[in-house]
């Protein structure tokens, strides 16, 4: 399963008499802006996943395939004829965006190799190379017994609500491969944790105090920015607090004053994927640990005084919550405190946290809700889904890990990871692509990135699965 023996020079063509086309069609693609919206007819992830369906369905039908939709969630077209054989399950809606890109992130920039915009790493990018991969085998003439299924969602990032509607009445075909992570396999999924929590008191008006407190824009995204506003304490002051606490953090604070005489702080770390949260640097416990050097007073400062217990700046494991847990198969749980804000009569956060096969015998619910009641914080939901796992000996494994290796020259190995995509609760599903080793697409972050070159090896490798799993 060489890139070199007959068939891999013709899909080697094939992709080479095609590379502006793709460029072109993914410019389309992510100048869809396909973020989550609220629900309208015929729309029910919101305006953008839609348009992003529609404009994959009219990709595909301008390539000859027929299209099937299912409620303007899910489209999928096939390749070959007989039962369907292999899945690629791949999604077109994308997470928002925020501060710090220095492109549009809806435009698809080319420089240097390399393409910059929201989802061409996550997932309009591979989405778009497993379909040019069917078109290739399709014009190729190459013979199937087996058809190949293009599995296209637009709510993965907000839940997999569409695939998991698609799956009611349509089977999965036997191998299922995501097109939505690293390279070269991923075989072990983390499950996930995810806990909100809050509370409320009467309208304060002791001073000092904090008034307000906004950090995070997304539960599974560590905090870029964190700002606040206290009352009652003298500027000079906790500039020269913050003077004393530069570089205890990695995050940078500024200090400043308002129309309303109000102290504002800034901080600014960096963001990252909550399943890599020791990556970033969490700029709302940052400020939080800030805000507890300060002689402040009243419920907020107490909250903040007590979320520096549960989750203190740079805890990424779940250490001061009790529930750090490891195992050598899917590594270290992770922990990201992703969203938190202070009124003046209540608070209110979340924290997302990947957690290792090992957790699965852990009844994690419970502990995280008696360690926040030991500080006097109610937990007022909490999601815990299981791990995934599908065996480095299945025949997909194997058939992938081969022409990834006779693709890339480089060893083939199955890898875990702290992210969840669409096959997580398909028996048998593996993610597969499209992040090599060593890139670093900023998923979810600013200048969302892909090399082209991979992408067009991907599509390549794709048609090569096809070809290998479906004739």
């Amino acid at each position: 399963m060489t890139r070199n023996d007959e068939l891999g020079v013709r899909i080697e063509q094939w992709f080479d008499e095609h590379r502006k086309e793709y460029l072109r069609d993914l410019g389309e693609l992510v100048a869809v802006m396909s973020v989550a919206g609220a629900p309208e007819e015929g729309k029910p992830y919101g305006p953008g996943p839609r348009t992003a369906l529609i404009l994959a369905t009219e990709k595909l039908l301008d390539a000859g395939f027929d299209v099937l939709n299912f409620e303007n969630r899910v489209i999928s077209a096939d390749v070959g004829t007989g039962d369907a054989k292999l899945g690629m399950l791949a999604h077109l809606d994308t997470v928002g965006v925020a501060e710090g890109w220095d492109t549009y992130p809806f435009e698809a920039v080319y420089k240097n190799g390399m393409v910059y915009g929201r989802g061409v790493a996550d997932d309009k990018g591979p989405a778009l190379a497993a379909l040019y991969a069917m078109r290739c085998v399709s014009d190729l003439g190459i013979p199937l017994k087996s058809r190949c299924r293009l599995i296209l969602g637009s709510a993965e990032e907000t839940g997999c609500g569409d695939v998991a509607l698609y799956m009611k009445d349509n089977p999965m075909p036997e191998y299922v491969f995501s097109p939505d992570s690293d390279y070269p396999i991923i075989n072990i999924e983390k499950g996930r944790l995810v806990a909100e929590f809050s509370g409320a008191w009467s309208r304060e008006e002791g001073i000092p105090r904090i008034v307000s407190f906004s950090g995070g824009d997304t539960v599974n995204i560590v905090p870029r920015k964190a700002e606040a506003e206290l009352a009652g304490i003298c500027v000079e002051e906790v500039c020269a607090a913050a003077e004393s606490f530069l570089g205890k953090t990695g995050a940078e604070i500024t200090v400043g004053e308002d129309p309303d005489g109000f102290v504002r702080l800034t901080c600014i770390g960096k963001a990252a994927h909550a399943a890599h949260a020791e990556d970033g640097v969490n700029a709302q416990t940052a400020l939080i640990a800030f805000l507890n050097t300060l002689p402040l007073k009243g419920e907020g400062s107490r909250v903040c005084r007590a979320l520096a217990l549960l989750m203190p700046h740079g805890d990424t494991r779940g250490e001061a919550l009790g529930i750090a847990a490891s195992d050598d198969a899917s590594g270290a749980l992770s922990l990201c405190f992703g969203v938190f804000s202070i009124s003046e009569t209540g608070f209110s956060g979340n924290f997302d946290s990947r957690t290792p096969i090992c957790s699965d015998d852990t009844d994690l619910a419970s502990a995280v809700r008696k360690r926040f009641e030991e500080q006097g914080i109610t937990v007022t939901n909490v999601s815990v889904t299981q791990s995934h796992s599908t065996s480095a000996d299945s025949p997909l494994v194997k058939t992938l890990l081969d022409i990834y290796e006779g693709y890339t020259g480089l060893k083939g190995e199955c890898l875990a990871v702290g992210g969840s995509t669409y096959v997580h609760e398909i028996e048998g599903g593996v993610a597969f692509g499209c992040v090599f080793p060593g890139r670093v697409p900023n998923m979810h972050g600013a200048n969302e990135c892909a090399d082209v070159e991979d992408l067009i090896l991907s599509g390549k490798m794709f048609a090569r699965a096809i070809a290998e799993i479906c004739r």
